[in-house]
C-alpha cells in the first residue's frame, strides 16, 4: 500500500492498496507455495487457504491498517486541539477494480479468443445498448459514457473497454496466458451504492458478477458455431396456437436488421421495450418512421417470440433475448453481414473484384474466395451469366 497525505488542512489522505500483494503476504506468512506473473495467481499449493486469505481483506482490516500508517505519517495534535476539533479521518472509496483472469495453457488459442473477442465488441457495439452491464438499467439521469471501443489498437496491446457513466470493463491479454477482465469502478454511486468503506462488499459482489457475466455472455456468442440443426429449423414455419408463423430467412432485411439492433455490445442488454427498440432502430440505420413502422416492429417481434429467440417479461411490456436467441441471432446477424452480403457483392459487383492494397485479413479471405471460385468455373466450363 502507499499514503499520500496533504500537505494543508484537512491534510487530506489518499491511501492506495493491492489487493495481490496482500494475498502473496498472507500465503507466505501461512507457508502456502503458489506461483504468480504480475498482479495474476497462475498456481496455488491451497486454494481454500487463496481463498480464505481473500476473505480476510476487509473492510475493518484495510481502515486499521490505514489508521496505523496515519499515526506515523500525518500531523499529530495536541490533546487541546483535539478537544477544540473532532479530529479523525473517514474512509471512502475512491476507486476499486476487481479482476478476473482465465488462464490458457497455450497462447495461440488466447490470442484467437480475443480476436474473436474484440471483432464482436466493435460490431456489435453501441452507446445506446450497454444496459446491463453492471446490473443496472440507464435512465435519463445517467451521466458519462455508454459504449464499447477498442483501445491501443496500433500499439500490439490492444484493450477492449465498455463504458457505464464513470467506470467500465476491459479485457485485455496480460503475457501469453492470461486472458484478463476486470471491472473498473471510478465511483460507487455507478452502482448504487455509497461511498463509504464501510460498505465495500456490496460493490465487490456487484463487480465480481459484472465480471462473470462479462465472461458467460461472451462465451456465449464465442460459441456461435456453424448450424447443428437450430439454424435450419428457424427457417421452417411453426404454430402458435392456430396461427402459422412464417420461418425466418437470411434475405429477410427486416428480421436481421431487428435482430442487429437487439444484440448488445460483448450481450450487456438485460431488457427493453418495442418503443425503445424502434427509436434506437430508425436513429441506427438513418429511417424515417415510415421505411419501419411500428405495426412492422410488432410483427417481426411476433416472429422472433414464436421461434423462441425473444421472450416477454411476464405481464410487462418488456422483452429480452433469450439464451436461444443470443447464440442464433448472433450467428445470423454474422452469416448476413459477414459472409453472404460480401460474397453476394463478389459475385455481383465488378468494381470490388479489382485487387486492392489493403491490409484485413477478412477482405483478404474473400479475395481468396473470390479466386477458388473462379478456379471452379473455369474447371468446370461454366461462364458468368450475362
Amino acid at each position: 500500500m502507499s499514503v499520500r497525505v496533504g500537505t494543508f488542512l484537512p491534510f487530506t489522505l489518499a491511501v492506495c492498496l493491492n489487493g495481490h500483494s496482500f494475498l502473496a503476504q498472507e500465503l507466505t506468512r501461512l507457508g502456502v507455495g503458489f506461483r504468480k506473473d504480475d498482479t495474476a495467481f497462475l498456481a496455488v499449493d491451497d486454494l481454500a487457504a487463496l481463498e480464505a486469505a481473500a476473505e480476510r481483506l476487509t473492510s475493518p482490516l484495510i481502515e486499521r491498517r490505514c489508521g496505523d500508517w496515519v499515526r506515523h505519517l500525518a500531523p499529530r495534535f495536541t490533546a487541546e486541539e483535539r478537544a477544540a476539533v473532532d479530529l479523525h479521518y473517514r474512509y471512502s472509496v475512491a476507486q476499486i477494480e476487481l479482476a478476473t483472469d482465465v488462464i490458457f495453457r497455450r497462447s495461440a488459442p488466447l490470442t484467437a479468443v480475443f480476436r474473436r473477442a474484440t471483432e464482436l465488441g466493435i460490431l456489435l457495439g453501441g452507446a445506446a445498448r450497454t444496459t446491463h452491464l453492471f446490473g443496472r438499467r440507464i435512465t435519463a439521469r445517467d451521466g458519462g459514457k455508454l459504449q464499447t471501443v477498442l483501445d491501443r489498437r496500433n500499439e500490439g496491446q490492444p484493450i477492449l473497454r465498455s463504458y457505464y457513466g464513470r467506470s467500465f470493463v476491459k479485457q485485455d491479454e496480460k503475457g501469453d496466458r492470461l486472458l484478463r477482465t476486470e471491472t473498473c469502478v471510478n465511483h460507487t454511486y455507478d452502482l448504487g451504492v455509497g461511498r463509504r468503506l464501510e460498505s465495500l462488499p456490496t460493490p465487490h459482489e456487484r463487480m465480481r458478477a459484472t465480471n462473470a457475466r462479462y465472461l458467460e455472455a461472451q462465451a456465449a456468442l464465442l460459441a456461435s458455431t456453424v448450424d447443428g440443426g437450430a439454424l435450419a429449423s428457424l427457417a421452417r414455419p411453426v404454430l402458435v396456437g392456430a396461427r402459422r408463423v412464417p420461418g425466418l430467412k437470411l434475405e429477410d432485411d427486416r428480421v436481421i436488421r431487428l435482430l442487429e439492433a437487439l444484440l448488445p455490445p460483448g450481450t450487456f442488454v438485460a431488457d427493453w421495450t418495442p418503443r425503445a427498440v424502434h427509436a434506437r432502430l430508425l436513429a441506427r440505420h438513418r429511417l424515417a418512421a415510415a421505411d419501419y413502422r411500428r405495426s412492422q416492429l410488432r410483427y417481426d417481434l411476433g416472429k422472433l417470440r414464436a421461434h423462441q429467440l425473444v421472450e416477454r417479461l411476464g405481464t410487462s411490456r418488456r422483452y429480452r433475448l433469450t439464451a436461444r436467441g443470443l447464440k442464433l441471432g448472433v450467428l445470423l446477424v454474422k452469416l448476413r453481414t459477414r459472409l453472404l452480403g460480401p460474397l453476394a457483392s463478389l459475385a455481383s459487383d465488378e468494381q470490388s473484384r479489382r485487387p486492392t492494397r489493403t491490409t484485413s485479413e477478412i477482405e483478404a479471405a474473400f479475395r481468396q474466395v473470390d479466386t477458388a471460385r473462379d478456379h471452379l468455373c473455369d474447371t468446370l466450363g461454366l461462364t458468368l451469366a450475362a
